[in-house]
């Protein structure tokens, strides 16, 4: 089975790679967007998220939409119906937290004398940290960077001083070894914060079991890159240099046969 996920439904490498999935007869194809286009046609299975549809470049919405699907598809695939259960307080948590540490992201994102932002995350939470990390960039055009929480002792914290923001999606398992790097990065001179489930700068306080809930790291990481966007007199829906939909015109390489993608 091959997963395919693409918020716009027409994302050209996606497609080519769906098309040569099917033409080689490897099997089934579901596909995750919030769009019915061109993908959803060559699809077996489609879950489209229309709610997650939105006018900015830069994905916040629509991001969280496919990642708590791809998360409900993952539990039903393992008959965890339990954890699609639970997954159901997500909207009501998630508006709680966000009602809660709305000023609190403004504050940071506002603060201008920040001039360099890390995000840590390890296991399921690192890929959030590359996508937090990619809004701070696109919307506010500040130096950002993701690392897993134990890689940021080893060469990254040398960046790590009175301008710096260090910000942890802490876990529920490895909690004690991930505040410990926190409280060094605060030690270095580092504005720190961490999110989690409890007992941290933005709690949670859910009740959903961790495997689901990490969506909940997203919303209030999205808004400081909002605020800081426009603190910064900047279009957090416009990024620099960026497109809604990445389409490339695949020509055949002058030395190998193979496909060439341009711009």
């Amino acid at each position: 089975l091959l997963v395919a996920i693409s918020r716009s439904g027409k994302t050209s490498e996606t497609l080519k790679a769906v098309e040569k999935f099917k033409q080689d007869k490897r099997g089934e194809v579901c596909v995750i967007s919030n769009y019915d286009e061109a993908l959803s046609r060559l699809s077996d299975v489609n879950i489209i998220i229309t709610k997650g549809q939105e006018e900015s470049v830069a994905q916040t919405r629509s991001f969280a939409s496919m990642y708590v699907a791809v998360t409900a598809f993952c539990a039903k695939m393992a008959g965890r119906d339990d954890l699609v259960g639970a997954m159901k307080q997500l909207p009501e948590i998630g508006n709680l937290v966000i009602g809660k540490y709305e000023e609190w992201a403004k504050m940071l994102g506002e603060n201008l004398e920040f001039d360099r932002f890390y995000f840590l995350g390890s296991g399921i939470r690192y890929g959030l940290a590359c996508e937090v990390n990619l809004k701070m960039k696109e919307m506010t055009l500040t130096h950002s960077e993701p690392f897993h929480f134990l890689e940021f002792r080893h060469g990254p914290m040398s960046m790590v001083n009175q301008n710096a923001v260090v910000l942890g999606m802490l876990s529920d398992s490895n909690r004690v070894h991930e505040a410990k790097v926190l409280s060094e990065m605060k030690t270095l001179g580092g504005t720190v914060a961490g999110l989690g489930e409890s007992e941290v700068d933005v709690a949670f306080e859910s009740g959903i079991p961790e495997s689901v809930r990490a969506v909940l790291y997203l919303p209030v990481l999205q808004l400081m890159a909002f605020y800081r966007s426009l603190a910064k007199g900047l279009n957090p829906d416009r990024p620099n240099n960026l497109t809604a939909v990445v389409n490339l015109d695949f020509e055949p390489s002058m030395t190998s046969g193979g496909a060439r993608p341009t711009r």
